[in-house]
């Protein structure tokens, strides 16, 4: 009934994201209360409980559950309670939060194993948004810690660069997830300063470093690698690839562009 209904979890909760950015962006509601209607009646109807809590299973015909599904349904619930406070979704939000806490993190700050960025990011935001709506402290400090860890593991980086993850589209994909939650961070004035200050330069680093590695030559077939930190040399390049390196340039344009209005 809306044609966004299919069996993957995280896959609809992806799809919730981009409709409540959609309102933000536009002011039209529309996309917001579809994505109130798809997380009330085909998301949090699909959680499960057992001993291990409640949380968000990555299909709906097995009970295996993940941070990358439950991470996205966490702040899916928290942005929805900022929206349309009904109490209900602070609720949910804080229930997938504990559920990851208590089966997923780990002590360093990784959200999940292997560590993937997309999971750091996400899970990362929605413990900043939940900061915001409680003013609970623990929440931003897992926030940092979370985000902070893809920008410090050497579990996500190359020479102080951010890995590649992978070239399918979902892996090279997961970067833009990433970048614009870091950047986020960046801007919060509530978060601890240094660790805002050593992402704000991780991330001019990443940006010089794919600038750098942009063969201009080629243009306009001047393509993004899995890795920054070296120039594309395949045949045929990742859009997930693409929309990664698009959103780590916006992302630091976006910092450049207020380090200039703040002076």
């Amino acid at each position: 009934e809306t044609g966004f209904l299919n069996s993957f979890t995280d896959d609809m909760c992806w799809i919730c994201l981009t409709l409540i950015h959609l309102s933000e962006a536009t002011g039209d509601e529309k996309f917001v209360n579809t994505a109130k209607k798809i997380y009330d009646q085909y998301i949090i109807t699909r959680a499960l409980t057992d001993n291990k809590g409640t949380g968000l299973p990555w299909k709906d015909n097995n009970n295996e559950r993940n941070a990358c599904t439950n991470s996205p349904g966490c702040l899916i619930a928290a942005k929805l309670y900022k929206i349309f406070n009904q109490e209900n979704y602070l609720a949910d939000a804080k229930t997938l939060y504990n559920y990851i806490v208590n089966n997923s993190l780990r002590d360093d700050g990784r959200v999940e194993e292997p560590p993937l960025t997309y999971t750091q990011g996400t899970f990362g935001e929605a413990c900043r948004q939940l900061y915001h709506i409680t003013k609970e402290s623990n929440y931003m400090r897992v926030a940092e810690k979370v985000i902070n860890y893809a920008a410090t593991s050497n579990r996500c980086l190359k020479d102080g660069i951010l890995r590649s993850e992978g070239t399918n589209m979902d892996q090279s994909l997961f970067k833009a997830v990433y970048i614009p939650y870091a950047v986020n961070l960046v801007f919060d004035d509530d978060a601890d300063s240094s660790v805002r200050e050593y992402l704000r330069a991780f991330l001019k680093n990443n940006a010089k470093a794919l600038r750098d590695n942009l063969d201009r030559t080629k243009f306009p077939a001047m393509y993004c690698n899995y890795y920054w930190g070296s120039m594309f040399s395949d045949d045929v390049a990742s859009m997930g690839a693409q929309a990664s390196g698009a959103s780590l340039m916006e992302g630091v344009a976006r910092m450049t562009v207020n380090e200039e209005y703040e002076q």
